[in-house]
């Protein structure tokens, strides 16, 4: 029988740190945003807007372009219910 190691959460929560530094207290939302390039976060932040998009059509969107939260997350991100700043 193998020992596995299980880390932690001191060792995760600084691994985390050091992993995610430009995440600070963003949603996963806000998390996936941060890490698009200028023209894509610009797309983002007009679409996320755009009243004339629902949110489940914005979520099948973003799925096709690698989004990993669900249509709750985004909602709550849209509806400025996130700790997003």
């Amino acid at each position: 029988m193998s020992k596995i190691r299980s880390m932690v959460l001191d060792e995760i929560y600084q691994s985390a740190k050091e992993q995610y530094t430009t995440v600070g207290n963003k949603c996963v939302v806000g998390q996936w945003a941060a890490t698009l390039n200028e023209k894509d976060k610009d797309a983002f932040e007009a679409s996320i807007n755009d009243v004339d998009f629902s949110t489940r059509s914005l979520f099948r969107l973003y799925q096709k372009a690698g989004a990993p939260f669900g249509l709750t997350s985004l909602l709550t991100h849209r509806n400025g219910e996130c700790g997003c700043p």
